[in-house]
């Protein structure tokens, strides 16, 4: 008999607790709203026939705001919930639910504004007083808009406002300012080459660079490249440099060498080696073996020179003048 009270106590217990927690509501720590305020309900469980009574409006758009417990009660007062902040440190923290707006997108909307104004189709921009992002709320377009767009042909700078989304009477608005960057196509090469290595057609891509850094020794003619060797490495991607080319060498300081001459129709030969090096056409100083003599000869391809009959006088003139 004594066990069947006790489970009866427990039991009415049970219910009572229940019953006295029924109507009570339970405030939401952690709020995420959609539209542009704030309801009772987003912030408290069992708000009752007032859940849906807007009590603030909601924060705009990538941002989030914090109510305290003195606030939060004075709600819960007003619209008669059985609630009351455990201690002074209780808080409800509210986010706009937003979509972000990338900046390429904002870069994307900029260049056809301008494109449009007539600054040209091969440019690049720089914005150069803002680099956040910008987030419009998730019920609305994410579109960009660009308002209010002033262009100087001549400086290149531009200010416009940046409008999210488009054409919406409360999009969110920045101002932003900005500079264009006029591009060209240089040919740059998709591997790097070492010093001596031959570029060819197929080792060629093109990039677009900003042409105030195209200076008047970067090659912007492919056909300058194609045959071309390295006279040091060359980074792949990279605007190349007339510095950084020349003919591919033919002969090397230190070669054995074919030195040839001709003298009307007849044809002579014989061996040299090599004080210089050079490419096609270059003209080197060449040992003649046979005689000791140095003499000066063109390149007409690999480890082969050839000696005019004036240039054979020139030299001998040379060498006795030096005697």
């Amino acid at each position: 008999m004594k066990q069947i009270i006790t489970a009866l106590v427990v039991a009415f217990l049970a219910l009572w607790v229940a019953a006295a927690h029924a109507g009570e509501a339970n405030l939401r720590t952690t709020v995420i709203v959609e539209g542009d305020y704030i309801t009772l309900g987003d912030l408290f469980d069992n708000a009752g026939a007032n859940a849906a009574k807007k009590v603030a409006y909601a924060p705009a758009p990538g941002k989030r705001a914090t109510f305290d417990a003195k606030w939060l009660y004075k709600v819960s007062q007003a619209y008669k919930l059985n609630w009351r902040p455990f201690s002074t440190a209780t808080h409800a923290v509210v986010e706009r639910s937003s979509q972000v707006i990338q900046r390429d997108e904002i870069h994307d909307a900029l260049v056809l504004a301008l494109r449009a104004r007539g600054a040209g189709n091969d440019i690049e921009i720089e914005i150069t007083n803002n680099n956040s992002n910008f987030y419009v709320a998730a019920d609305k377009a994410a579109s960009v808009g660009v308002d209010n767009l002033n262009y100087d042909p001549g400086t290149g700078r531009f200010v416009a406002t940046i409008a999210v989304p488009a054409n919406d009477p409360s999009a969110t608005r920045t101002r932003v300012t900005g500079r264009i960057h006029k591009l060209v196509s240089v040919p740059v090469l998709a591997e790097g080459k070492r010093r001596g290595e031959v570029i060819r057609a197929t080792d060629i891509q093109w990039r677009d660079v900003r042409a105030s850094e195209v200076r008047n020794h970067i090659v912007t003619d492919d056909e300058e490249l194609i045959g071309m060797a390295a006279k040091r490495e060359i980074k792949p991607a990279s605007a190349v440099d007339v510095s950084q080319i020349r003919r591919p060498l033919l002969i090397t300081k230190g070669n054995l060498v074919t030195i040839e001459m001709q003298n009307g129709g007849m044809s002579l030969s014989t061996q040299g080696k090599a004080l210089d090096e050079g490419s096609m056409g270059d003209v080197i100083r060449v040992t003649n073996i046979r005689s000791n003599k140095i003499v000066e000869a063109r390149i007409n391809g690999a480890n082969r020179v050839e000696v005019s009959v004036n240039r054979i006088e020139t030299n001998a003139r040379n060498n006795q003048a030096t005697n």
